[in-house]
């Protein structure tokens, strides 16, 4: 598994039939036509780049499940009929172009490739080779579940995109599936308590050695990449103490980018070179007057949308301060040009205050979120975005009301579950909204077969086992 701050993304293997004709695809098959693609758009290409690396995060999620659903002979409607992605440059300093990869409806797997492939200019010599079989007149429903990816994989168990998917009978049920896999769970959970141990003293060890008020890993990698971090940092404080005093009294967070966060933490990517981490750490103080002028760019931005809240998404990954003083100026710079040719819409109440409004980077949706935030990219036009807000003001008041009524019955389900199914720990997908959370939380504690004793419980969309031993279950499971 991948996963990026909260952020999952399922192991790959793809294997079904997509359409009742379409001869099957193995695992190999497709490892080895998209390889190419996964070589180009690879988030981790992308450290230095984070918001071109946030880009291709979500834009594999949004594909991913795409094709979980045409697997199911569904379309998500959902889905945009075309995907931004940043194709790697050979230039170190260079993000690389951003090419928009169509989302085919179609239920043909080749045809749904090979458009991915030639949006990208990727060679389709060896999709065009697999023999493709005719349709047949009727088509009989498969049932699919999630198991373990196959070794055939392009890349480490660390990160690829498409769920394994096996015809298990049993796996079709909650209580199926744990009965197949829940040993294999607690055999790896256990067989990493030594290195666990080892990783809790480093901790202790560099959080004492640096003086750091708390130490964080957000990157969810393996056990050993953590390991493997804590050392490089270790041996970098032996090194360089005099630099290193600088984290002092910080919050330092392994992550998916180097840089100052929102919140003024420490991010350190975790695939730089102790080099990057040095030469950023000397210049904390740059970071750090970035940060500084948040505050102001809000402030200003509010009261050119009549008060209205400047919020940070619930749910979002982390971004650098710098990025983000430069999305609200662009913003606030869009909306002083609209003003200067005309007023806001006389529907808007003179105080928005009540109102939350969220500045993304120029790739990011226009949405109101489940949680009744508006969400702008900081491209978007003055007037289309005055007319958004103009358009969805009843539907983020209704929704703000409801995420406010849920999220204190979410807590409270969370800690019955704890306890009562006698779990080591219950997380979820940042994309499981609170309504969710409750729905299937309310199911587990009426069900008394389920055993979930000492496991670690992941709350996302499909079934799986992590190398470390965490269970993931989707939220609308069924028995």
């Amino acid at each position: 598994m991948y996963r990026c701050g909260q952020h999952v993304f399922p192991k790959s293997g793809y294997k079904g039939n997509l359409s009742g004709g379409l001869r099957f695809l193995s695992n190999s098959e497709i490892a080895t036509v998209l390889r190419p693609f996964y070589f180009v758009v690879h988030p981790d290409l992308f450290g230095r780049f984070p918001d071109q690396r946030a880009v291709n995060e979500e834009s594999l999620k949004l594909l991913s499940a795409h094709l979980e659903a045409l697997n199911k002979r569904r379309v998500l409607q959902s889905t945009p009929t075309m995907l931004p992605f940043y194709l790697r440059s050979p230039q170190t300093n260079n993000p690389g172009k951003m090419v928009r990869v169509p989302v085919e409806r179609s239920a043909d797997a080749k045809r749904v490739l090979k458009k991915i492939l030639q949006s990208c200019e990727l060679s389709t010599e060896y999709l065009d080779k697999i023999p493709q079989m005719p349709e047949k007149p009727e088509l009989k429903r498969v049932n699919y579940n999630f198991t373990q990816q196959d070794p055939e994989d392009i890349f480490s168990d660390e990160y690829v995109i498409f769920q394994n998917i096996n015809k298990v009978k049993d796996d079709k049920t909650l209580n199926g599936w744990l009965k197949n896999n829940i040993n294999t769970a607690l055999e790896r959970k256990n067989s990493l308590l030594g290195l666990r141990e080892e990783i809790k003293k480093l901790e202790e060890r560099v959080v004492e050695r640096l003086k750091l008020k708390d130490l964080r890993y957000e990157c969810g990698w393996n056990v050993e990449h953590y390991r493997a971090c804590l050392r490089s940092l270790e041996s970098l404080a032996n090194l360089h103490p005099k630099d290193l005093s600088r984290l002092e009294n910080r919050i330092l967070v392994f992550a998916a980018f180097t840089g100052i966060s929102l919140d003024g933490h420490v991010m350190l990517f975790t695939g730089d070179v102790q080099h990057n981490w040095m030469d950023f750490i000397r210049n904390i103080p740059k970071h750090d007057a970035y940060l500084k002028k948040i505050p102001a760019y809000e402030y200003a931005l509010s009261q050119i949308l009549r008060k209205i809240k400047i919020g940070r998404r619930k749910f979002m990954p982390k971004t650098q301060a710098g990025f983000y003083t430069n999305h609200l100026r662009k913003v606030t710079t869009t909306l002083l040009d609209y003003l200067g040719r005309q007023q806001y819409p006389n529907s808007w109440p003179d105080d928005l205050s009540e109102y939350e409004i969220v500045i993304e980077s120029e790739a990011g949706p226009l949405m109101v979120s489940p949680t009744g935030q508006f969400i702008a990219p900081s491209t978007c036009p003055g007037g289309i975005l005055v007319d958004f807000i103009t358009n969805n003001l009843s539907e983020a008041r209704d929704r703000a009301t409801l995420y406010n009524s849920t999220k204190h019955v979410e807590k409270d389900l969370h800690s019955k579950c704890v306890t009562s199914l006698r779990l080591s720990s219950l997380t979820k997908d940042d994309s499981v909204t609170p309504e969710k959370m409750i729905k299937c939380l309310e199911r587990l504690l009426c069900e008394t077969k389920l055993n979930f004793v000492g496991c670690d419980v992941f709350i996302t969309h499909y079934y799986s086992v992590l190398a470390d031993g965490t269970v993931c279950i989707p939220w609308d499971w069924k028995m």
